[in-house]
């Protein structure tokens, strides 16, 4: 049950006398078994661990552009496993609810057996990136059906105009060159990341020179480079993997995205990205059309039209590759403390 801890009367009368009533960013309440609680107000101190997308240095700032998912969340206070938990935090001007009280409660209580530290990290990611969770089916279809994804290679920014482009029914090519503009200039540190990752070893080279083609503005042979080594690297994550099954599509798309399918909150976003790699990288072409979208398969049979191979299926084709590094290992991590949605979070 809420109970409000004004009413609407005392605070008018507040705001008449001119007192400020002070905000409450956020409460930690500790719930035991005989039912009392120790509350804190504004005392707890958030430390976020998060995957990042380039090197930083102790006491340099983490923007959200800065940050490919959330691993966890830790507090200055412990929470026992026994113990019930009511958790309110900010991030900016968002706020965020997390509550548990299995361990108090019901008959067959029992303690508290996941980690909430990273229960918790889901719950910062999904308020700090809320609207990457709330892209609709239809808004889904839209991307898909130009080829799109909010891809982790992407600023924040180049991928909240992204999204604020198809909600607002426009095309997303129109976008286009800055993309490529963005890519460009970070196409070397993203190569330089790949050479660290064991899955991307025996590719290597042929990456190195498809980047080397990319920002030389040669996009026919960046493509034809790229989206038959984007297989490559898939067929060889699965055999790393010792699996039984066949490296059909569907296989080396589950088994890229096996690590992050329990997580509904991963900024990856896992299940859309497997769709992804199936419809659109793995997509099916028509022999007897006119123009032939570029995909593993019409490359790999030699039929993608000519025109196709451009500027877009290059930059599409990097970023895919840079989606699959953050999938396929495990990549930089650092801590951080609240608050990133402002001007930037400090590493510790």
């Amino acid at each position: 049950m809420f109970t409000p801890l004004f009413s609407l009367a005392q605070l008018h009368a507040a705001s008449n006398a001119g007192v400020r009533l002070h905000p409450v960013d956020s409460m930690l309440a500790i719930i035991r078994e005989d039912g009392k609680a120790t509350v804190y107000i504004n005392e707890s101190k958030l430390v976020a661990r998060v995957r990042v997308a380039r090197p930083i240095k102790a006491g340099e700032s983490v923007t959200k552009s800065d940050i490919v998912d959330v691993d966890g969340l830790e507090l200055n206070v412990p929470i026992p496993e026994d113990s019930g938990v009511l958790f309110i935090f900010s991030i900016g001007w968002r706020k965020g609810m997390f509550y548990d009280f299995g361990p108090i409660s019901g008959p067959d209580r029992q303690p508290r057996t996941y980690d909430i530290s990273t229960t918790l990290g889901r719950a910062y990611c999904h308020v700090l990136f809320q609207e990457r969770f709330r892209i609709a089916d239809a808004e889904w279809d839209a991307l898909f059906s130009t080829k799109w994804f909010p891809f982790a290679g992407l600023r924040n920014e180049s991928i909240d105009a992204l999204i604020n482009h198809v909600r607002s029914g426009w095309n997303p090519d129109e976008k286009l060159d800055e993309f490529v503009a963005e890519v460009q200039g970070r196409a070397t540190q993203m190569l330089e990341s790949w050479r660290s990752r064991s899955s991307f070893a025996p590719h290597i080279e042929i990456l190195a020179r498809a980047v080397e083609r990319f920002q030389n503005g040669d996009f026919v042979s960046c493509t034809g480079l790229l989206f038959p080594r984007i297989e490559g690297i898939l067929r060889t994550h699965h055999t790393s993997l010792g699996t039984a099954a066949g490296p059909s599509p569907t296989n080396l798309t589950d088994a890229a995205v096996a690590s992050k399918l329990d997580n509904d909150k991963c900024l990856l976003l896992p299940h859309r990205f497997a769709a992804y790699l199936r419809d659109i990288y793995f997509g099916n072409f028509n022999p007897v059309a006119v123009n032939i979208d570029v995909s593993r398969h019409s490359v790999a049979h030699g039929v993608a039209s000519a025109s196709e191979f451009n500027q877009k299926s290059a930059l599409l084709g990097i970023l895919v590759v840079h989606q699959l590094f953050y999938f396929l290992d495990s990549g930089r991590r650092v801590q951080v403390e609240s608050d990133v949605a402002a001007q930037g979070a400090k590493v510790e």
